[in-house]
């Protein structure tokens, strides 16, 4: 490198240093003016904000004031025009809803009315039963044994015995011999 361009190089650097040294000096100077701008400007805000709630005070005394009244009788007329609405609809309403007592109830109606339900009853029995007969024959109509064992099974002493024998513990047995040894079958 010649010495030309060595002496270039160092004034170009020193040329940067000083570059650099006057933004920060000016960056200084700038920082030393903003400290009592900052106080001015916060005295400045403070001040306008006492004056703002000075002038306010007085005016939001004077709506409420003013407002105060209107309220108080607004309360007052609903008070007597709606709430005797509200009251008497209300009223109206419970009356509807509340159980009355019986007027005079025809006891023979009554009596009608509970022989027919009886009457209705004994006949849902009587069918249920019924049914119940003619499953119970269906049901011992198809036995499983041989023919042999189905005439043996006819009556006597002995087959009664057996019918017991056989009976589960529920008694379900004996209700089929029954069945099976009467002269309807």
């Amino acid at each position: 490198m010649s010495v030309l361009s060595r002496k270039r190089a160092a004034e170009a650097e020193a040329e940067d240093t000083r570059a650099r040294m006057r933004l920060l000096a000016r960056s200084m100077v700038l920082a030393r003016a903003a400290g009592p701008m900052a106080k001015t400007a916060g005295t400045a805000a403070r001040d306008g904000a006492r004056s703002a709630a000075t002038w306010a005070a007085p005016r939001i005394n004077g709506a409420r004031a003013w407002t105060a009244p209107r309220i108080e009788r607004s309360g007052l007329v609903i008070r007597d025009t709606i709430a005797p609405k509200i009251c008497e609809t209300l009223t109206t309403t419970a009356r509807r809803v509340d159980v009355t007592a019986p007027r005079d109830v025809d006891v023979t109606a009554l009596r009608r009315r509970w022989l027919k339900v009886g009457a209705g009853t004994a006949i849902l029995a009587a069918a249920a039963a019924a049914a119940a007969v003619v499953l119970r024959r269906r049901k011992n109509d198809g036995t499983c044994g041989a023919p042999e064992e189905a005439a043996e099974a006819g009556t006597g002493p002995q087959a009664a015995q057996d019918g017991q024998l056989r009976a589960g513990a529920d008694g379900s047995g004996a209700e089929e011999n029954i069945s099976k040894h009467s002269p309807a079958t």
